[in-house]
């Protein structure tokens, strides 16, 4: 046993990322950890910046009406502070606080130099001011925000509990996690509502040089504070699995991360006033408001440092895609962070 923990130790566990969006990151979002209890406190503060892009779109169900637009860079700062409880070696809690900036940044251009490199779709990108900020969420019932300018957004704050149940040869934990609300939903920073979250977490030590881990949870959302018509779906479902390989004194992970549909169901893009084409479609946020986002990252960690890559790339049935067996929803369209972790 103290062979394996050697081995998760110089590993250091999954990334523990979050699914990023102006929508998805008002909620609740469960994240991975290594199954195996810590034995001293930690620090963990981290940047990340996500480029979203959905042009206008306007929702309708039966007479009610909703219109929505996603446009920005977020630029956010995480702090998490993770210790063991006294007394309790199998017992850990994490707090978590983050704040955003959102704005109209500098990654639009870089983005759609890209596209046209590989020769990918852009999104009808072009058709729209670069570097700009444009958060509207609105509909018949009420708003929840509009942001047009640069906005600092305080978070809400996440309470993360693991108890670990089984420690080899493959270790297991439970997982507890609860959201309060002290962020604005008027500045997109949180929901406003109380979310909460339960799961297991395992690890799986392959061999000295890689380790497989894994997340399934279920969590239970509040609506927004605001009376818009337009709400999450109470129940939610996450799974993630990360792979980690010690390469010449670092480490190299990938992870795949998949979450259910955010917002309830019912609702269709108008076609009333909107552009009819299969691109207009594709670059509406109609993925992300009511389709599984599957997140897919790629990342590096050396010594108290890590930094990683996120695109999204959802498998299903895609009739408007030229990729057919694919969707992508935008929200955000690429994440690029950093972090640093500190014992204590």
């Amino acid at each position: 046993m103290l062979a394996v923990v050697a081995v998760l130790l110089a590993t250091g566990g999954p990334l523990g990322l979050r699914t990023q969006g102006p929508l998805r990151e008002l909620f609740l979002d469960m994240t991975a950890a290594d199954a195996w209890p810590i034995d001293r406190p930690e620090i963990d503060v981290r940047w990340t910046v996500a480029n979203t892009w959905n042009e206008p779109m306007t929702l309708q169900r039966g007479n009610d009406w909703a219109n929505q637009e996603l446009d920005e860079q977020a630029d956010a700062l995480t702090l998490r502070l993770k210790a063991p409880w006294p007394g309790f070696p199998n017992v850990w809690t994490a707090l978590e606080w983050k704040l955003t900036q959102h704005w109209g940044g500098w990654t639009d251009a870089p983005i759609e130099s890209w596209h046209s490199l590989v020769g990918a779709f852009n999104y009808q990108r072009s058709m729209y001011p670069r570097n700009k900020v444009r958060l509207l969420y609105a509909d018949v019932g009420g708003r929840a925000f509009d942001v047009h300018s640069g906005t600092l957004a305080p978070g809400d704050f996440t309470a993360r509990t693991q108890i670990a149940l089984l420690d080899a040869p493959v270790a297991v934990a439970a997982r507890l996690d609860l959201k309060l609300p002290i962020g604005s939903l008027s500045r997109a920073g949180g929901s406003g509502g109380v979310d909460a979250g339960a799961g297991l977490v395992a690890t799986w030590p392959l061999s000295s040089w890689a380790t497989l881990h894994a997340l399934a949870a279920v969590s239970r959302f509040s609506d927004l504070s605001a009376p818009t018509a337009l709400q999450p779906k109470p129940w939610h479902f996450t799974a993630e699995a990360s792979l980690e390989l010690e390469v010449l004194g670092s480490t190299l992970l990938i992870e795949d991360r998949v979450l259910s549909p955010l917002l309830e169901p019912g609702w269709r893009r108008s076609a009333i006033g909107a552009d009819p084409s299969k691109d207009a479609l594709l670059s509406s946020g109609v993925y992300a408001d009511f389709r599984a986002h599957n997140q897919i990252s790629i990342g590096l960690r050396r010594g108290r440092f890590s930094t990683w890559i996120s695109e999204d790339f959802t498998p299903g049935h895609n009739e408007a895609s030229v990729m057919r067996w694919m969707w992508v929803s935008n929200a955000p369209d690429v994440v690029v962070g950093i972090a640093f972790t500190q014992g204590l």
